[in-house]
């Protein structure tokens, strides 16, 4: 037999009927606006939770799946961060070559861009455009 889940709004849980007395002698309790859904429903909440999505309560009580809002701030910093790795990644052994005197005119051009690069994304602000990659 498929499991049948409720969904509380108060509380955001889901719960499954197979479990309906451990939660009604748990200190919490089982809760007073629990509500059926169907397994279908379920699965695509779940789902979709999976792909990032949040699942909250809608104005009738019934979860459904929301695009959580995105902080710019939070975003953008996350991708200077992501692209400043990249570049030291590259400019740390351009820098050895230039240090040791073993780099080619190619590999100090490049240095200069990279650092260069890596000076231009550190002052993005959310919402600006990013510098393009040195080639």
């Amino acid at each position: 037999m498929e499991e049948r889940y409720f969904y509380s709004p108060t509380t955001g849980g889901f719960y499954p009927l197979s479990m309906k007395e451990q939660y009604e002698s748990s200190i919490n309790g089982w809760p007073a606006d629990a509500v059926e859904i169907s397994p279908e429903d379920y699965q695509a909440l779940m789902a979709g939770q999976e792909n990032g999505q949040e699942i909250v309560p809608g104005d009738d009580g019934m979860p459904e799946l929301v695009t959580p809002e995105i902080d710019p701030v939070s975003e953008t910093g996350a991708k200077i961060r992501t692209l400043l790795k990249e570049a030291a990644e590259i400019i740390f052994p351009l820098t050895l070559a230039v240090k040791h005197g073993m780099a080619t005119e190619e590999e100090t051009a490049s240095l200069e861009a990279w650092e260069k690069y890596s000076v231009l994304v550190s002052r993005v602000q959310p919402g600006e455009e990013w510098p393009p990659k040195p080639e």
